[in-house]
């Protein structure tokens, strides 16, 4: 902008020179050299405003891209674990299925497999720190190659359709099952926490209503959607780090 300043003072003075002089001739010359050279500062400035633009961009597209691998690493660490529960679960309820069919097994283990049913508590919350910040500041668009922009807001998408519908659902329907569990102190007790072995299991699976309810707990939905979320994850992490990785020797 110094340099329009300068050129406009620079050619004001010759074209006032000119006109005292009458040389028409040259000072339309000198005015269309001063309209050029104006309009190529004005270029000038704005090429300079755009790469300080596009390289403010991209430091905030690495800084973002670094922040989504560290919250999606701390996520790959929860659903992990919550997967290995869940599959444990699973074993579990097959077993317990297998006896509701009328397969033998002894008490304790029968105890052993229907309390996993109602204890375990899924309880996903994903870290999702710098997409929160990204979406409330209007920059996933930084995001600069649209492939990878896209998985990111269908990974998130994901994770809350989880939240929303299979999490939801077995946590209501763990709900359920835990209040038939509680509802007859001489059968289930806070004690059961402490003691998975009862005398009264075997009793206690007669009840149509206990039985159903294990059945539709919604344990094997929410182990497979664990292990679908787990690997948009895994592909997400990937992409990032191979992106950052590119963009680092750049």
């Amino acid at each position: 902008m110094a340099l329009n300043r300068t050129m406009i003072k620079f050619f004001r003075h010759i074209r006032q020179r000119m006109i005292k002089e009458n040389r028409v001739s040259k000072y339309l010359l000198y005015a269309i050299g001063e309209i050029v050279l104006v309009v190529i500062g004005i270029l000038i400035a704005l090429q300079i405003n755009n790469w300080n633009n596009y390289t403010k961009d991209r430091e905030l597209e690495e800084q973002y891209v670094s922040g989504l691998i560290v919250d999606l690493q701390a996520d790959s660490l929860s659903i992990n674990k919550l997967k290995v529960d869940s599959d444990e679960q699973v074993r579990r309820k097959e077993k317990l299925c297998e006896y509701l069919d009328g397969g033998s097994f002894p008490e304790d283990s029968i105890h052993h497999y229907f309390s996993k049913q109602w204890g375990m508590s899924v309880g996903f919350n994903p870290t999702t720190t710098t997409f929160d910040e990204m979406k409330s500041a209007g920059r996933l668009n930084v995001i600069k190659d649209p492939a990878l922009r896209s998985r990111i807001i269908k990974t998130y998408n994901k994770y809350q359709t989880f939240i929303n519908g299979g999490q939801a659902y077995y946590e209501r329907h763990r709900g359920e099952l835990r209040k038939l569990a509680f509802q007859d102190p001489g059968v289930f007790d806070a004690g059961i926490l402490k003691n998975p072995i009862h005398p009264n299991i075997v009793e206690a699976l007669k009840n149509d209503e206990l039985r159903n309810w294990i059945l539709a707990n919604y344990a094997v939905t929410v182990n497979v959607d664990l292990q679908g979320i787990q690997e948009v994850n895994d592909q997400l992490l990937e992409q990032l780090r191979t992106y950052h990785s590119e963009h680092q020797r750049q």
